[in-house]
C-alpha cells in the first residue's frame, strides 16, 4: 500500500514561504491594497498639479497616499511574521507527524493532545515548491510537507497519491501544480 509519513519540526522558513505564497498567489486582499495604492498615486498626482484643488483636498490625498504605503509592509510582512512567530511559540520543538495514505491524511503534533484525520475530499489543491509541498484545505489553511522530512515513502509516491486521490476541480482536473523551475 502506498503511504508517505512525514516527521518534521516547525520550520519558520517554510512557513514564511507558505504564507507569502498564499498572500501573493491565493489571496485577493493584496490586490485590493495595490488598487488602493494606484488610486492614491492618481489622487496625489491629479490634486497636486491642479491649481483649482483646495489645500484640504491636496492634504487629504497626500495623507491617503502615506497611509496606504506605510501600512503595506505591516499588512504583508508584519502579518506573516506575526502568524509564523505565534505558531513557532505554540509548536516549540515538538515534531509534527503526517501520515498520508490512499484513504486519509492523519496529522498530530507530539506532546500536544489531539489528532486530525482529514479525507482527501477536504483538500482543494497541492502546490510543489523546490523543498516542500503545500496542501491547501481551503483558500488560506493548509499543510506544509517538507520533502526532506519524508521518513517513509518518497516525493514520487506522494505525487501519485495526490494525483489519484485529490478531488478534481470544476474542469475535471486535479489542482496539482509545480511552481518552480527545475535545473536541467
Amino acid at each position: 500500500m502506498d503511504k508517505v509519513i512525514i516527521k518534521s519540526k516547525y520550520n519558520k522558513k517554510y512557513h514564511y514561504k507558505f504564507y507569502s505564497f498564499h498572500m501573493f498567489r491565493k489571496s485577493a486582499s493584496i490586490y485590493l491594497f495595490l488598487i488602493a495604492g494606484i488610486l492614491s498615486i492618481y489622487l496625489v498626482v491629479s490634486n497636486s498639479f491642479n491649481p483649482e484643488v483646495s489645500s484640504t483636498n491636496r492634504a487629504t490625498s497626500w495623507a491617503f497616499f502615506v497611509l496606504i504605503f506605510l501600512s503595506l509592509p505591516f499588512f504583508t510582512i508584519g502579518k506573516i511574521r506575526g502568524i509564523v512567530n505565534r505558531n513557532a511559540k505554540d509548536r516549540k520543538d515538538n515534531y509534527e507527524v503526517i501520515e498520508i495514505t490512499k484513504y486519509k491524511i492523519t496529522r498530530f503534533i507530539e506532546n500536544i493532545e489531539g489528532k486530525a484525520v482529514i479525507g482527501w475530499e477536504n483538500f482543494e489543491s497541492v502546490y510543489e515548491l523546490k523543498e516542500f509541498y503545500l496542501m491547501y484545505v481551503d483558500k488560506d489553511r493548509g499543510l506544509v510537507i517538507p520533502k526532506a522530512d519524508m521518513v517513509e515513502g518518497s516525493p514520487e509516491i506522494f505525487e501519485k497519491l495526490v494525483k489519484n486521490n485529490l478531488k478534481p476541480n470544476k474542469k475535471g482536473k486535479v489542482n496539482f501544480k509545480k511552481v518552480y523551475k527545475e535545473n536541467k
